[in-house]
């Protein structure tokens, strides 16, 4: 239980955060795109950071104490072959998607795609993104949500036994997160949130975004500080790994898995690095990512901010979180949790209580109210994020475009509200069903691996239409479904192998036995765009393809510039010297060269 002095962090920051909806209320009730866009005006460092928050959700931490003691360090390439991804939606689509003056990435395909196909395909992406995707993204985060509070909050003293009783009998069963304390967090927090989304719009979700990432970085280095020192620093770190895991020890510290490794199959690693990158939804920044790229106020600002987004996602907190991974693996033994504390019976199964537990016992009074708000902070930025992105889908792709074209700017900003509402309480009904984390981050991976091919598709090559995309989503909704009844014990990462070649095998076939886009709808996407790739002479094709020559290097020192400065910060915890200080200078050279070469590059 919280003392006064964390409750008092806690009412403090949900206080800020209502009060930051209330400012921006005026600004985002301009029109849509002051909504959900923010007047397309910011510049790199606030977008970036708003992005890097958003990502730094409530629920990776958990999940990666789960992954750590399943899969080693080297588990963590399910998280990190994101890189990739990332790294290609800066380089080759930030700009892009600036230019194609969208206000949603599903507004797009009507820009590129034409027909009666391209009607049908934006309505249901609308609606499979805002309702089917984006509940579950919300659902697992709210789980985290409700884990990280269960050892801390509890409703019974605060409300009194007879009020917290009558609560409990009133409460619907299927509305529960394990049990009714869990539950009623997240509700008064989500309720919050809910309230300054609906106020400030995509503005004030960013500005909370700002203040809660540093917020959340920094209680998170904290954090594994005081964790690590609680076992004797890094030195009695890894000494006691290696004396309560004999075997696992060397495994479990490697980067990467050999071939005969224990823990993360080979097979899988393989899987990551090649198939689940490009196989992702958000392959060329699709979702709320280019909802967060479309406020930038120029293509260059938008490229810059997608760098810092990916450097401060995987160099600055990586490594927090993984360090107290393995602390929990020395406090909570993985064969007798309880071995050394009793507190340990709370985690049992679930390896990703291991985080909140943790905190529980080694943080004093005050920092843990501090750590705790930061968590706080990090499941808000995701779920503002989110349901803002979700509710710009069913208002601009399906009430606007379908329902009432018509429709007033007072009419649409109080739509958005209300679809802000909805959003929420589908989540909640969602998260009622997930009970792990990343078991639900891998479904969810599945029923969006049919998207990653064409939506890179529809930026290099004329040929794709709007039945590209139909056919592999399709194909990996069904699959995903599927597959995960029938085969509920083999490894998520085989199913996903399937899933995503049979869905890119879908999508080309369907894309070659389907008619062209309608050519005055092409020449208008490379007109406003001007893509890379093969247009069939709508585009100076030979002025692209030495484009896609510098993008390619680009690409290539972004990547090496990202995983050298990660796995630079993991060496010098590791007291690995040499190696970490090699990998961080090639991490600064390349980083500085792809500014000076994105300095370079003109408008488009």
């Amino acid at each position: 239980m919280f003392c006064a002095l964390d409750w008092s962090f806690i009412s403090i920051y949900l206080a800020g955060t209502f009060a930051v909806g209330l400012w921006m209320r005026r600004r985002a009730s301009r029109g849509l795109a002051s909504y959900f866009v923010a007047d397309r005006s910011l510049p790199w460092w606030w977008l970036g950071t708003s992005m890097a928050a958003t990502t730094f959700a409530a629920d990776t931490p958990l999940a990666v104490t789960g992954i750590i003691a399943r899969d080693g360090i080297a588990g963590n390439w399910f998280i990190w072959c994101s890189v990739f991804t990332y790294i290609t939606m800066t380089v080759f689509f930030a700009r892009k998607w600036v230019a194609s003056r969208v206000l949603t990435d599903v507004e797009l395909i009507e820009l590129r795609y034409s027909g009666r196909s391209a009607r049908i395909l934006r309505a249901f992406k609308a609606f499979y993104f805002s309702i089917i995707i984006n509940s579950i993204v919300l659902g697992w985060v709210f789980r985290a949500m409700s884990k990280i509070s269960q050892p801390f909050i509890h409703w019974s003293e605060l409300l009194g036994p007879g009020m917290y009783a009558r609560t409990v009998s009133l409460w619907p069963r299927f509305l529960i997160f394990d049990n009714v304390d869990n539950t009623l967090t997240v509700t008064v927090i989500l309720i919050i949130v809910v309230a300054y989304s609906c106020l400030g719009g995509i503005r004030g979700v960013i500005l909370t975004d700002l203040f809660q990432f540093g917020l959340a970085l920094g209680c998170s280095v904290l954090f594994a500080l005081l964790a690590v020192n609680h076992v004797g620093g890094l030195d009695g770190l890894f000494e006691k790994l290696h004396s309560l895991y004999p075997r696992q020890a060397p495994t479990l510290l490697r980067f990467w898995p050999d071939f005969d490794s224990p823990l993360l199959p080979f097979r899988v690693f393989l899987i990551y690095l090649g198939l689940l990158w490009w196989a992702q939804y958000f392959s060329d920044g699709s979702g709320y990512l280019a909802q967060r790229i479309n406020t930038a106020r120029s293509p260059a600002d938008a490229e810059k901010g997608s760098l810092w987004f990916t450097l401060a996602t995987f160099v600055l907190r990586t490594w927090p979180w993984i360090i107290v991974a393995l602390t929990a693996l020395v406090v909570f033994p993985l064969d007798e949790p309880a071995r050394f504390y009793p507190l340990g019976t709370q985690i049992g199964a679930d390896r990703e209580m291991g985080y909140p537990v943790l905190m529980k016992l080694i943080l004093p009074p005050g920092l843990l109210g501090l750590t705790f708000v930061s968590l706080l902070a990090a499941f808000m930025s995701t779920v503002d994020t989110h349901i803002n992105w979700a509710a710009s889908y069913l208002v601009n792709d399906i009430y606007k475009r379908f329902v009432h074209p018509g429709a007033s700017r007072r009419q649409l900003v109080a739509a958005s509200r209300l679809a802000v509402i909805g959003i929420a309480l589908l989540s909640v009904l969602c998260a009622s069903q997930i009970s792990s984390i990343e078991k639900a981050w891998k479904f969810f991976v599945a029923i969006g691996a049919g998207l990653g091919l064409p939506q890179v598709l529809r930026w290099i090559w004329w040929r794709a239409t709007a039945w590209t995309e139909i056919a592999g989503m399709s194909v990996a909704v069904g699959m995903a479904v599927v597959l995960y009844m029938l085969f509920p014990q083999v490894r998520a990462e085989y199913l996903l192998a399937w899933i995503v070649l049979a869905s890119a095998a879908a999508a080309l076939g369907a894309t070659l036995l389907t008619r062209p886009v309608d050519e005055t709808v092409l020449r208008r996407f490379v007109e406003r765009v001007k893509p890379f790739g093969f247009w069939r002479g709508l585009a100076a094709e030979k002025q692209a393809r030495h484009a896609v020559a510098q993008k390619i290097c680009m690409w290539l020192l972004g990547v090496t510039a990202t995983f050298s400065g990660m796995f630079a910060c993991g060496y010098l915890l590791m007291r690995t010297w040499s190696a970490g200080l090699v990998l961080a200078s090639v991490a600064a050279v390349c980083v500085w060269l792809l500014v000076q070469m994105m300095s370079r590059q003109g408008g488009g």
